[in-house]
């Protein structure tokens, strides 16, 4: 009797031990805690950065013509823009053949050109000389380039409109103008950049050749660059 009473307090100490050892796990826990779980989803729409030209003819409506030009008769051309993108946009006007700029900038003296965009000048030159070598620093009251780039609008908003014109006219001092305007390559020595005054500054001919002066209207998101 004796003994079954001591297995019975045996397995009592060992059933408390295990309840002991039961409760030390879960007090190692953290604990319950509330929770509470919303989903979704992350989404979103893709603006758009597009401009329309218009006012020219061609199939991009950006071709511009000077007609019967005479020394002294300065003729202006105009085209249109309109931001037809979702968000606003800065807007370029890029001379994107190098060869025909530097054949107009080979003028010197003899050409005068003018840029302006909706009503505010952005560059005059009567001496279009882009040899560096033959005129030193260039300013506007000396030798003046026209640039490859100019920005025609700032932070354009969907559905606004802009336009640029380039003004240009022989000078008067021309005796016999060209048979068409800016003819390029303008040299007929080989076109290469010896600072020759003869000689235009630039020449490549992956440009081509041709007449007229190539542009682009190009729109960018604002604060971009072409």
């Amino acid at each position: 009797m004796l003994k079954t009473v001591k297995s019975r307090g045996l397995a009592l100490l060992a059933t408390v031990a295990l309840l002991g050892g039961t409760a030390w796990v879960a007090s190692s826990t953290t604990g319950a805690y509330f929770s509470d779980t919303h989903t979704g989803s992350i989404g979103g729409t893709v603006g758009s950065i597009k401009v329309t030209p218009y006012g020219g003819s061609g199939a991009e409506n950006m071709n511009l013509s000077f007609t019967k030009m005479l020394p002294g008769d300065p003729q202006t051309v105009t085209v249109n823009y309109t931001n037809s993108g979702e968000n606003p946009e800065d807007v370029y006007i890029v001379f994107n053949n190098a060869t025909a700029l530097s054949a107009l900038n080979n003028l010197g003296t003899y050409g005068e050109a003018s840029l302006s965009a909706n009503g505010t000048a952005l560059f005059h030159s009567t001496n279009l000389n882009d040899r560096s070598g033959t005129c030193g620093p260039f300013s506007p009251a000396g030798c003046w380039p026209l640039a490859k780039q100019y920005k025609i609008a700032s932070n354009l908003a969907p559905g606004a409109h802009g336009n640029v014109s380039f003004t240009f006219a022989f000078a008067s001092k021309t005796v016999t103008p060209p048979l068409a305007f800016n003819v390029y390559p303008a040299s007929t020595q080989g076109y290469l950049v010896t600072h020759d005054t003869n000689d235009q500054n630039y020449v490549s001919a992956a440009d081509g050749s041709g007449t007229g002066l190539p542009y682009s209207i190009v729109a960018t998101q604002v604060n971009q660059v072409p």
